[in-house]
C-alpha cells in the first residue's frame, strides 16, 4: 500500500515542480482514479493557459521587428517541462482554440485568424509543437546528460528551435508577399534577423531561469 502511494505521488510526466503541489492541496494524498488524476492534469494545463495569456500580454517592442518581446517562450517551455509532453501539448491547443474562438487571449488582447496571419503567426503555431518536443526530449534525456540542469537546457533548446523555424518561415513568407525582396535566401535572411536573431539572448536566458527553478525544486524535494 505504501509503494503504491508513493508511485500515485508522481502524477505528472516528469512533473516534479507541480507534484507536491497537487498532493498540498488535495489533503494530503494524491487521486488514486485515473479519471480524477485526468482531471487534475486538466486543471493544470488550464492553468497554463491562463499563464499563456498573462505572457502574451506582458510585452514590448523593439523598433527594428514587428515581433513584440514576451514571456510566452518561457510559459511554454516551463509548462513542457512541468507537465510533460502530452499535457503541454493539450495547454497549448487549448491556448490557440480559445484564441481562435474569440478570447483575447494572444499578445495585445487579440484574438482570430487574422493573429495567425500576422507576422507572429508562426509562433503561435509553433508552440504546440515546440510544448510537445521540449517534453519528449525532457522525458528521454532527463538526469541522462549532465547536472545542474542541463537535460532542462537541452530540452528547451530543442523546443526554441521550434519555435524559431516556424515563427522564421511564417514571417519569410509574409515577407516574400509584401516586400520587393528577390531570391528565397535574402527573404529567410532577413526573416531571420528580423524574427530569431534579436530574440536569441533574450530567450537563452529565460531557459537558464527554467533550469534553476526546475533543479532547485528537485533539490528542495530531495531533502524533504
Amino acid at each position: 500500500m505504501q509503494t503504491s502511494s508513493l508511485k500515485d505521488k508522481n502524477i505528472f510526466q516528469n512533473g516534479r515542480s507541480f507534484s507536491d503541489y497537487v498532493e498540498k492541496y488535495s489533503g494530503g494524498s494524491v487521486m488514486p482514479v485515473s479519471a480524477e488524476k485526468i482531471l487534475v492534469k486538466f486543471s493544470f494545463s488550464l492553468v497554463f493557459v491562463i499563464l499563456m495569456w498573462i505572457s502574451a500580454n506582458s510585452f514590448m517592442y523593439l523598433p527594428f521587428t514587428p515581433v513584440p518581446v514576451t514571456m510566452q517562450v518561457f510559459t511554454v517551455l516551463f509548462c513542457a517541462i512541468s507537465l510533460g509532453k502530452t499535457w503541454a501539448l493539450v495547454s497549448q491547443l487549448e491556448y490557440l482554440v480559445l484564441g481562435l474562438a474569440g478570447f483575447p487571449l494572444f499578445a495585445g488582447f487579440k484574438n482570430g485568424v487574422a493573429v495567425l496571419l500576422g507576422p507572429t503567426g508562426g509562433y503561435v503555431i509553433g508552440f504546440s509543437a515546440a510544448a510537445f518536443v521540449t517534453g519528449f526530449v525532457y522525458k528521454k534525456f532527463s538526469g541522462k546528460i549532465g547536472g545542474s540542469g542541463f537535460d532542462v537546457f537541452i530540452s528547451c533548446v530543442c523546443g526554441l528551435s521550434i519555435i524559431y523555424t516556424c515563427g522564421c518561415i511564417h514571417l519569410a513568407g509574409i515577407l516574400y508577399l509584401s516586400s520587393k525582396l528577390s531570391g528565397s535566401a535574402a527573404i529567410l535572411l532577413t526573416a531571420f534577423k528580423v524574427g530569431v536573431l534579436p530574440f536569441i539572448i533574450f530567450d537563452l536566458l529565460k531557459i537558464m531561469a527554467i533550469a534553476t527553478i526546475q533543479k532547485s525544486s528537485e533539490r528542495k524535494k530531495q531533502a524533504i
